[in-house]
Formats: C-alpha cells, structure tokens, sequence
C-alpha cells in the first residue's frame, strides 16, 4: 500500500471520526481519548517509513495528530442553527440547513488540511536525508496548519470561561508541542537541538503570560482565540525567520505592523464599560 493510499484512509476515518464521536455511547472524555489515540496510530502508521527513526518518530506525526484532535474538539463549538443570516432572521428550516452546510465545509477543510498535513510530514521525513524543493512549501503549510491547531485549542479553552491562572497553564500546554514542531522543522535534526528547545520554552511562556493578561479584559471567545493565534503567528514567524538567518529589517517591520493592528483591533473590539 503507497502512503498516499495511507494518508486517504486515515484522513476518511477521522474525518467521519469527528462526526462519530458526538453519538453518546460513551461519556465525552472517553470518547475523545479514543479518538486521540486513533490519530496518533494512524498519523504513524501513515507516514511510517524505515528513515523515520530517532525524534523524527515523534516530531513528524505529532502535527497531523495534534491538527486532528484540535479540530474534533472544536466541532461542537459550530452553532446547531442559524437564527439570522447577517442581520436578516431567516426559518427553522433554512437556519438548520445552513448549520448543516457549515458543518459539511468544515469538515471537508478538516480533510484538505489533515492530508496536507500528512503530506508535509512526508516531505519533512525526504528532506531531513537530501534536499529537495518542496521543503519550502511544506514549511509554509506546516506553519499554517499549526497556526489554524493553535487557534482550535485557543478557542477551547476560551469556550470553558477558566479562570486566569488555569488559561496560562493550559496556553503553555497546548503552546509548547505546537511550536517546538514549528521550529524543529526549520532545522530537521536528528534530536530536538538545546536552542530550539530553549525557544520553544521561551515563546510558549509569553503566549500563556498574554492569554493570563487578556483573561481580565472584557473579550469574546473567537477574539480572545485570535488575539492569541496571531501572538502565535507573529513570535513563531519571527523566530522561524531568526532560525533560518532571514530575519531583514523588512520582515521585522512586517510583523510588527501586524502587531500593532492586531493589537488595536482587539482593544476597539472589547466590551468596556464606563
């Protein structure tokens, strides 16, 4: 069996896996926990190779795993009907049935990214032996589906309304593995190098400090998600840049405009009170 035909397979059972799992032939915790498990095994098995040995084992199948589950937890978060489409109130029947499509496309994105994700996994394992092109490509696509993992936890955790010291510990948790990935991609050594690990430590705490601060601010889920998905995408990038030795003024500059943007919409967006 070719590994595209793997990467098929398991990205048709956790796509319906997502679905699967809502029925209640289990509490939801187990539920889930089989269904981490399940990405795990067939994250590996789809991407197992004789040169995937040492770190490589762990580092390579872990983002399609971690992208999986993320996104399984987030399924429930999409609304079950739509009471009004923009600011028009629209029928049972048709709210229902916008909800239903909504869920069919994110399920289909589910499957492009998981497969993707499995592909650069693949060219991440070639790559780590020659040099070949599409490792450019696979750095940008892993950095995005990281990025898109980040933001399903990130909302997870704002959804359950914790309170400030339980968001940092569990931003840490979830900040750490997703970056150290990020950033051990850049570099495809044989064990996780004591620099990379440093980093990875370092950006994980100033994530989790910034979801502690803005836990006291007056923010939604989504924005309190996104304000902490683009601190992801901002210090990661850099530090990807800063790894690669291509970080220019031009690029530094970049992401701090990104910053200050980011940063200003979430202060106009919050819901001070007087």
């Amino acid at each position: 069996m070719s590994k595209r035909q793997k990467f098929i397979i398991a990205t048709i059972i956790l796509t319906f896996g997502i679905v699967a799992i809502r029925y209640p032939f289990l509490q939801w915790r187990f539920r889930m926990v089989f269904y981490a498990i399940t990405a795990g095994i067939l994250s590996f098995w789809g991407l197992y190779d004789v040169d995937l040995i040492k770190i490589k084992r762990v580092m390579i199948p872990a983002l399609p795993a971690l992208f999986a589950v993320g996104a399984a937890l987030s399924f429930p978060l999409l609304p079950p009907i739509f009471e009004n489409l923009l600011i028009w109130p629209i029928s049972y029947d048709t709210g229902l049935i916008l909800a239903f499509g909504l869920k069919l496309i994110y399920l289909s994105i589910f499957a492009v990214g998981y497969y993707a994700a499995m592909l650069c996994g693949n060219i991440y394992n070639v790559a780590s032996l020659r040099t070949i092109q599409l490792l450019r490509a696979a750095h940008s696509i892993g950095f995005i589906l990281a990025l898109v993992s980040s933001l399903f936890y990130f909302l997870i955790i704002s959804s359950l309304h914790l309170d400030s010291f339980f968001n940092l510990i569990l931003v840490f948790l979830i900040s750490f593995p997703l970056i150290l990935i990020s950033l051990w991609a850049v570099e495809l050594s044989d064990k996780v190098g004591e620099r990379v690990l440093r980093l990875a430590v370092f950006l994980s705490v100033i994530i989790a400090e910034l979801a502690w601060a803005v836990s006291f601010w007056p923010l939604t889920v989504s924005v309190w998600a996104l304000y902490l998905s683009a601190a992801f995408y901002v210090l990661v990038g850099v530090t990807q840049y800063l790894l690669e030795d291509k970080l220019f003024k031009t690029t530094i500059r970049e992401f701090i405009l990104v910053s200050v943007v980011i940063f200003l919409l979430v202060i106009f967006t919050a819901a001070w009170k007087g």
